[in-house]
Parts: structure tokens; C-alpha cells; sequence
């Protein structure tokens, strides 16, 4: 009974040793938090890219309707011949022809839009990682955390289950780094347009 009561003391104080330990490392570590969504939301030329990337896309989607049509009238003239003969067989062969060249040309101009698009946001999250992993490195910080600051709205599904299922559940309003880096990004810009404008003179 002694030895049960001496081991249940000795695990006690391990566990608080062990939670001391964790609190106080906890602690040392300076972490931020910084809402990518938002700062894409106000990259310029992101948003200039995206959005002309957009106009491609339903500009595609125009183009591959009317050719779709076209193609379907060419169809309506098969009924003027007789099925079985050279002339429905020629021209029968001729549509799939080029049914099959239009099914390339789609799907070759769509994986090239969803291409530039990937693109688009590989550089832009480069570039805002590193503008991060910088900022950090200077303040001392030594984690940097993902966060949606977006509120949750209850008449939202997707909202509520975005917060539910997030990770940061709280934190100080100093640790939000985003505005932060999205006014350094927009120095940068601003910067680089001014240099633009220089050398054009």
C-alpha cells in the first residue's frame, strides 16, 4: 500500500515536471499568426492576374459553346444524305475529324489556363513565404501559424465548419502578422512601379 502510494506521488510529480517544462517552452517560443487568404485577397497583381485569368477562362468557355454548335449544325447536314453511301461516309468521317482536333484544342487550351492559374499562386505563395520567413527572422519569431481571420457567420455552412476545423483557436491581436505583410508587399509594388517609371522617362 506504501510502495502503490510512493508511485503515485513520484508519477504525479514527473507529469508536473513534464507540464512545467512543456509551459516554459511554450513560452520561449515567440509565435504569429497571418491569414494568407486575406493577403492574396490584397496582392495587386495577384488579383490583376487572377482576374484576367478569369476573363480567359469564360472567354474559352464562349469560344468552345459556339464551336460546339457549329459542329452541331454541321451534323443536321448528314440527314441530307443517305446513310451508308460515299457522301455520308465522307462527310460522317470528316465531322469526327473534326470533333476530335476541337477535343485536343480544348482540353490542351484548358490545362494550360489551370497551368498559368497553379502558377500564379505557386509565385505569389513564394513570394509571400519568403516576405514572411524575413519578417520572422528579424522579430525572433519562431513559429508562424495559418489562420482564417474571416468572422464565422452562423447562416454560413462553410464558414462555421472553417473556424470549427481550424487551428488556431485563439490569440493576442499583437501576433496577427498580416496586415504587416501587406503593407510590405504593397511597398514593394509601389517601389518597383516607381522604378518602372523612371526608366521609361
Amino acid at each position: 500500500m506504501k510502495n502503490q502510494r510512493l508511485i503515485a506521488a513520484f508519477s504525479a510529480c514527473v507529469a508536473i515536471t513534464l507540464l512545467a517544462n512543456t509551459s516554459t517552452t511554450m513560452a520561449q517560443t515567440k509565435v504569429a499568426i497571418v491569414d494568407i487568404g486575406l493577403i492574396f485577397k490584397s496582392h495587386p497583381e495577384f488579383s490583376q492576374r487572377l482576374a484576367a485569368l478569369k476573363q480567359d477562362a469564360d472567354q474559352f468557355q464562349q469560344n468552345a459553346m459556339a464551336a460546339q454548335q457549329l459542329l452541331m449544325q454541321k451534323a443536321e447536314v448528314l440527314k441530307q444524305y443517305t446513310p451508308g453511301s460515299e457522301e455520308f461516309k465522307s462527310y460522317e468521317s470528316t465531322l469526327a475529324q473534326q470533333k476530335a482536333a476541337m477535343d485536343v484544342d480544348q482540353r490542351n487550351r484548358m490545362r494550360t489556363l489551370m497551368q498559368e492559374e497553379a502558377k500564379l499562386h505557386f509565385n505569389t505563395y513564394a513570394e509571400v513565404n519568403e516576405l514572411v520567413s524575413q519578417y520572422s527572422s528579424s522579430q525572433g519569431i519562431q513559429l508562424v501559424l495559418r489562420y482564417n481571420s474571416q468572422k464565422m457567420d452562423p447562416k454560413n455552412p462553410n464558414s462555421v465548419m472553417q473556424r470549427v476545423n481550424g487551428s488556431v483557436i485563439y490569440h493576442a491581436p499583437g501576433n496577427d502578422i498580416t496586415e504587416l505583410i501587406v503593407n510590405r508587399i504593397a511597398q514593394l509594388k509601389n517601389t518597383a512601379n516607381a522604378g518602372t517609371l523612371q526608366e521609361r522617362r
